[in-house]
């Protein structure tokens, strides 16, 4: 009889188990995908972070140059909602049923949420 943690005649010795893991091969594909998950919560960390600097930066040039800044911020927070909400979305969905092209939805919600900004800054 052995006893439970010793090896057995049907087990293999602790120094052995590293050999049993089965190993994860990363091709393209999978790198691409997670690259698009990384992406897309960076987006969504972005958002939470960058846009209230962004939002009191439409504000300050607003109130320096004497305009109203209602329409700037309208134009900057749909377009940052929008395009986070939907680009992430769509990417996060791709992601999930293993397309290849995951990674473009995010990357263009980062480019449209940086073009909106701009917009609403050239309205001021």
């Amino acid at each position: 009889m052995t006893d439970a943690g010793g090896p057995g005649p049907d087990d293999t010795a602790p120094e052995d188990w590293e050999d049993l893991e089965p190993q994860r091969v990363w091709t393209a594909a999978d790198r691409w995908r997670l690259a698009a998950w990384v992406l897309i919560f960076a987006n969504l960390l972005g958002v939470l972070l960058l846009a209230p600097i962004g939002d009191g930066g439409l504000v300050q040039a607003a109130e320096a140059a004497g305009t109203d800044v209602g329409p700037a911020r309208l134009v900057f927070w749909i377009t940052l909602l929008g395009a986070t909400i939907v680009g992430n979305g769509i990417g996060a969905a791709a992601a999930a049923t293993r397309q290849r092209w995951a990674i473009v939805p995010p990357a263009l919600a980062t480019l449209a949420s940086w073009i909106g900004f701009f917009a609403a800054t050239a309205l001021l």
